[in-house]
């Protein structure tokens, strides 16, 4: 009889109502916040690559180091600054040609590649012009940048960081609830920068219609709340 009360206790105990919440636990909300900066380029970058192609690896090296030279000398007539031109190792490899399917070493290729960055968006014509008349192999990596990039993009945060807030109220409003304090931030960007429309580079004689268009710069962020009742 002992043993049939102790068990019907037991049953009772664990079809009971369970505890209540301890009021102790803290209540938050997770909101991720948006912002962008939209500026207009004032720098210009491209690359410049040298390549010879022979039997001596001797001879094309002194002619890839001539041909950099008049590429720099060309570019400081046009006032481009020497810290904005970047000349990068030659790279050597082979020069193999195929006859059907056997391979046939016909001597080495050498290639330098020049990196150069305009201050000044008005020298981009010019720049290009100077450097396509001395016969270059070709040019690449065309981009547009801005000089104050770096606080366009705190600025992208910081209204991030408002947006995260406004939307976090609005949802504590609609559930009769009080916002409080944040209790953490995550950075999830990195200082995106992403063409408005599409970049312009026309060209035409006589004069430059360069049209570098704009850019933004964007800023995302995670943020956790407390919620208040």
């Amino acid at each position: 009889m002992k043993k049939l009360i102790i068990l019907s206790l037991l049953l009772l105990s664990a079809c009971g109502p369970k505890p209540p919440i301890q009021h102790g636990q803290q209540r938050q909300i997770t909101v991720t916040g948006l912002g962008s900066v939209v500026s207009v380029p004032d720098r210009f970058s491209f690359t410049v690559i040298i390549e010879e192609r022979g039997p001596s690896a001797s001879e094309l090296n002194a002619l890839v180091a001539e041909k950099t030279a008049q590429v720099i000398e060309q570019l400081q007539k046009l006032k481009v600054k020497e810290k904005n031109i970047r000349s990068l190792q030659v790279q050597f490899s082979p020069w193999v040609e195929y006859n059907g399917q056997t391979p046939k070493q016909k001597g080495f290729v050498l290639s330098r590649r020049i990196d150069i960055t305009l201050d000044d968006l008005d020298m981009y014509d010019k720049s290009i012009d100077g450097v396509l008349k001395l016969k270059i192999n070709r040019i690449e990596g065309f981009s547009y940048a801005n000089s104050h990039s770096h606080e366009h993009y705190q600025s992208a945060v910081k209204q991030a960081l408002l947006d995260a807030k406004r939307r976090a109220d609005h949802m504590a409003d609609v559930l009769d609830l009080e916002l409080g304090k944040a209790l953490s931030v995550s950075e999830l960007s990195q200082g995106q920068v992403v063409p408005e429309g599409k970049f312009m580079a026309l060209r035409s004689r006589g004069e430059s219609d360069s049209m570098p268009g704009e850019m933004s710069t964007s800023a995302q962020v995670s943020v956790v709340f407390e919620l208040i009742d």
